[in-house]
């Protein structure tokens, strides 16, 4: 761990004090127990067993029942494979990216859905200089944006539910869908359309315009978009973007082992 951290930035001090006892679990072959952990970090005994009992309910480290020691825990490695997969999924998609970026000369974006949000995980950037992009890894609302739409409306119903059900709907601009039913609605015609709009939802004047990205196993696990100025798209044709977009869309579906029934 860097010690500059803390003097450069604004940190929690637990938050930093739980990576350090994490990567002493990660250096131990055996696990380490609440003292060893400890004397390790020059940490209170009291201290580290809190830390290590919250990251413990949160699966993040594992407590073996006869030795009492600590071990880097199942859910880590399971956010680690998904970070993975995204990685590997994004530097798949780059070349559609770039390919949909030349065709409708506006950035081309990649997101996946997390929760009730979706996130950035790859992108062409349009060379306009009146031009739209998000930064990659950043993560917004998924029911003002096409990607998450087109996403969201491939899932099964007790997902979309879910989801539906855990999100806390902001006005952003006039034409926000902020009505659970009024979204379920929509969904149900992203879903018989193949294609979902965000039609200037998030900011006003920008149109967004995505399809879902399919695995081998038919799932939508993410979703490829066109971002650009509402005036200009409307300028190269809605349809033809839709046409691009979607075309996109199955090439990489396909391009992961997806076959369309």
């Amino acid at each position: 761990m860097n010690n500059n951290i803390m003097k450069d930035t604004k940190t929690i001090g637990s938050v930093i004090k739980a990576v350090e006892v994490l990567e002493e679990l990660a250096k131990s072959e055996d696990g380490l127990g609440v003292t060893e952990i400890s004397n390790r970090l020059n940490y209170g005994v009291s201290a580290t067993y809190h830390l290590l009992n919250t990251l413990k309910q949160c699966n993040i480290i594992e407590q073996d029942k006869k030795t009492k020691k600590y071990r880097i825990g199942f859910e880590l490695f399971r956010i680690c494979g998904m970070a993975k997969r995204q990685n590997a999924l994004a530097s798949l998609a780059q070349p559609y990216l770039d390919k949909l970026r030349e065709m409708v000369g506006e950035t081309s974006n990649l997101v996946v859905l997390d929760g009730n949000e979706v996130i950035y995980i790859a992108q062409s950037e349009s060379t306009k200089l009146l031009k739209l992009f998000t930064q990659l890894g950043a993560k917004v609302p998924f029911y003002c944006t096409g990607g998450g739409k087109a996403i969201l409306s491939y899932q099964p119903k007790k997902v979309q539910d879910l989801v539906l059900n855990n999100t806390n709907f902001i006005k952003f601009t006039g034409n926000t869908l902020s009505d659970i039913n009024e979204l379920v609605r929509e969904l149900d015609i992203i879903r018989q359309q193949g294609y979902a709009m965000d039609n200037e939802e998030r900011e006003e004047g920008v149109t967004c315009i995505a399809a879902p990205v399919f695995d081998c196993y038919g799932e939508a696990i993410a979703s490829i978009s066109i971002s650009g100025p509402t005036y200009r798209l409307k300028e190269k044709g809605i349809t033809t973007i839709i046409k691009n977009v979607t075309d996109t869309a199955k090439e990489l579906s396909e391009s992961l082992g997806y076959v369309e029934k």
